[in-house]
């Protein structure tokens, strides 16, 4: 009930915030390469971002056959928030798996460590209501990733109980590749963390894999074909070269710019303990935050896809500062780091409302 009410005050935000923002060229873009329109079949990087994109557009006119006068003519000019309203739907959905991941790992108070960051972030509520692949990228990257590490546990268990697993990492896969070719080197790091927890599986792990792959290639296909589009060729994703902007990527929690100075804190403060107490560093902690610099690296390497890179590891460091509350919150220490922790999270719901306020006014 409480992660409801967290999550349902993350709706309304992004309600707040893609109802009263004007859409921008850019995201009218994707509405048009999603459309089959000859003049509209502009290029673009993230094929089923057009798809989803134009979703709205070809089911207004459906609801308005249906619906009654009123509704109907409210539909004719279509309002802003209902074009964004997928994207909505993919950020509130990665809320919830967020939520659900890190209270498997953490237990409750991780849980709600988490998604309290969650749902006060700045950035997070900034791409869930804006037409863009970044919460595609963000939702299907957290299920690559942390669905891999639910297959691999499963592993030693008899064969049937993998199936609905990998159907999920295959979806997680074709989304993710089908927003962007290059989420292929995810699959590459999940592939790391299943030999890392089950060793001696290779077998298993290839069949996994294989099985999972090919359902991502078939979503992949799906979209290609609704789309007409494949996104970025081979050749110039293979082309990227690392440089010294990408290097500086790997430092996107402790920009302020990226999601405030709050988070700088907890990150820091979450890093510091994680570096000199031993208790913290298990699996659980190491995960999330290896997955975070790797994957704000390696999609600043390919500045073609023109995204907002900062915000596909956020959900990462947001794990990773639960699982370490989550250890403080169990030692003789619990009150003091609750008390500091509430404030911060009041501290940082202010400073998102005022945030948001200030890129509604100022969108660029």
């Amino acid at each position: 009930m409480v992660a409801g009410l967290m999550l349902m005050a993350f709706l309304t935000q992004c309600l707040w915030t893609a109802k009263t923002r004007t859409v921008s060229d850019l995201e009218y873009r994707y509405i048009a390469s999603g459309l089959p329109s000859a003049d509209a079949k502009a290029p673009s990087a993230s094929p089923l971002t057009g798809w989803i994109a134009a979703l709205p557009v070809r089911l207004i006119p459906l609801i308005r056959k249906v619906a009654t006068p009123s509704i109907s003519d409210a539909l004719a000019v279509p309002h802003p928030w209902i074009l964004r309203l997928p994207f909505i739907i993919f950020g509130l959905w990665l809320g919830a798996a967020l939520w659900w991941v890190a209270r498997r790992l953490f237990d409750d108070a991780g849980g709600y460590v988490a998604l309290a960051l969650y749902c006060t972030s700045t950035a997070m509520i900034k791409i869930s209501s804006n037409i863009g692949p970044e919460i595609i990228l963000a939702w299907s990257g957290l299920g690559l990733i942390y669905t891999a590490i639910g297959v691999a546990h499963t592993l030693y268990a008899p064969p049937k109980k993998w199936a609905p697993r990998i159907v999920i990492l295959g979806l997680s896969i074709g989304f993710a590749l089908a927003t962007a070719w290059w989420s292929f080197t995810l699959v590459i790091q999940a592939f790391g963390y299943m030999v890392y927890l089950a060793p001696g599986c290779w077998k298993k792990i290839l069949i996994v894999l294989t099985g999972a792959s090919a359902i991502g290639c078939m979503v992949w296909a799906a979209a290609y074909w609704l789309t007409g589009n494949p996104g970025l060729s081979v050749k110039a994703l293979l082309a990227q070269k690392p440089t010294l902007d990408a290097i500086r990527n790997l430092a996107f929690a402790l920009s302020a710019q990226t999601d405030g100075y709050v988070l700088v804190v907890l990150f820091i403060a979450a890093f510091t303990a994680y570096g000199s107490w031993p208790r913290a560093r298990y699996f659980g902690n190491t995960a999330p935050l290896l997955t975070a610099l790797t994957a704000v690296f390696l999609f600043s390497l390919v500045p073609a896809i023109r995204i907002w890179d900062a915000t596909l590891g956020l959900s990462f460091v947001f794990i990773f500062i639960g699982g370490l509350a989550a250890d403080f919150l169990e030692t003789r220490f619990r009150l003091s780091v609750a008390g500091f922790l509430i404030a911060c999270f009041i501290l940082r719901a202010v400073l998102t409302v005022l945030g948001l306020t200030h890129w509604m006014q100022n969108p660029v």
